[in-house]
């Protein structure tokens, strides 16, 4: 029964999705919208710097028109959106208002309460491996997966498949035959569900077929990154979510989490965690600003850089995604404001969960909702809209 309640919990998203979608076919009528009002984030004890738009040169007024759209439902489903600026919190908004709540009550309510990254949970992963390099309990990205997984010396007899680096893993492109975009995260056929549902997930992953040789295909794959939060566990000793309690959210100030399990205590890497949206973009200005928090380094500026290098081949991965480029479990994008092309870095999560760095705009964005559709990439429209040319007057010339 423990291993039902894990998948269910997992895929919860696809009844959640069900309900809401009354929400979705409704417009909220435009008289029931209240006139947006900004409010600068209030300083708590979370080690947070809070300022106004204003005195961080971003537009209010293009601000205000965005979360009006957002109100009234013209964009949908939107949860969360918290927008960090030169280290500091300017914009901390949830979404839709309660009635039965002051607005003051609401975002208390709403400021407190973790919510699940999905595949947005794999850029942590990915930090959490760097930690263990830095802390030599692996040796470096280019040692084999093999080595890992003594255990399973039998499906690596296959010398190709020996050939499968830590690099392969946190790119997607260990060559595994791997799909989980062709059918819903719901559908029998789907490899992700496949493994979550397998008796032993890791042994899934590791016994698909070598289909491309390690290095050269990228494939977008959940199993991998949930082997990678295996390794950690493996060769630091401790569950990865108590790894990442002492090694990257302590450091944070991140106490309010809650990280989801598979059976055999298996910490699901891959899209399990659940964060508060001020925490998420504590992660974005992690990696912002070099691997340093509050002037402590916690990640070497090299793993950042590393991290946020693009590792595949643009045109294998699909227009819908809207991304250029793949890391190490980060994507890489880009967008147009006006003549000039915007450089980023993000986490994503199906739904709509997103954790967007701009290195030269010194801009953290992050974004959280429920839209498992082509909505879910709203956020993208909103920042090519309205948050990027916000910052217009603070671009560098």
């Amino acid at each position: 029964m423990r291993y039902i309640r894990v998948g269910l919990e997992i895929f919860a998203f696809m009844a959640a999705f069900l309900v809401i979608q009354g929400y979705v076919k409704g417009e909220t009528p435009a008289n029931n919208v209240r006139p947006y009002q900004y409010i600068v984030p209030e300083k708590i004890n979370d080690g947070w710097q809070t300022a106004s738009l204003s005195s961080e040169n971003l537009d209010v007024n293009l601000f205000r028109d965005l979360f009006q759209r957002i109100s009234d439902n013209t964009y949908k489903n939107i949860y969360s959106v918290v927008i960090v600026k030169n280290s500091k919190l300017v914009v901390e908004e949830y979404f839709p208002r309660q009635d039965v709540l002051s607005d003051q009550q609401f975002r208390a309510v709403k400021r407190v309460s973790p919510q699940q990254l999905y595949s947005a949970t794999k850029s942590v992963t990915s930090i959490l491996i760097g930690l263990a390099i830095e802390q030599h309990l692996i040796c470096g990205v280019d040692e084999k997966i093999s080595d890992f997984f003594p255990e399973y010396a039998g499906i690596f007899a296959d010398t190709k498949k020996d050939a499968i680096h830590l690099k392969h893993f946190l790119s997607m492109t260990a060559g595994l035959s791997w799909d989980e975009w062709t059918y819903p995260y719901a559908d029998a056929r789907n490899d992700a569900l496949k493994s979550l549902l397998s008796p032993d997930p890791i042994r899934y992953v590791l016994e698909r077929p070598l289909v491309a040789a390690p290095g050269e295909q990228f494939a977008y794959d959940t199993g991998i990154s949930i082997a990678l939060g295996r390794i950690i566990q493996k060769v630091s000793g401790m569950p990865t979510d108590k790894f990442a309690e002492k090694y990257l959210f302590g450091p944070l100030g991140i106490s309010d989490y809650y990280w989801a399990k598979l059976p055999n205590d298996l910490v699901e890497t891959g899209g399990g965690l659940f964060l508060r949206p001020r925490d998420m973009a504590k992660i974005g200005l992690l990696f912002l600003n070099g691997g340093r928090w509050q002037g402590k380094q916690i990640i070497s500026e090299q793993w950042v850089r590393e991290s946020t290098k693009n590792y595949i081949d643009a045109a294998q991965i699909p227009a819908w995604v809207q991304a250029n480029g793949y890391g190490y479990q980060w994507w890489l994008g880009s967008f147009n404001v006006g003549n000039r092309v915007i450089e980023s870095y993000s986490a994503r999560g199906r739904g709509g969960q997103f954790i967007f760095v701009f290195p030269e705009q010194k801009i953290v964005a992050v974004f959280t909702g429920l839209n498992d559709n082509i909505l879910m990439n709203q956020p993208l429209d909103m920042l090519q809209r309205y948050i990027l040319p916000a910052a217009g007057a603070a671009l560098p010339h």
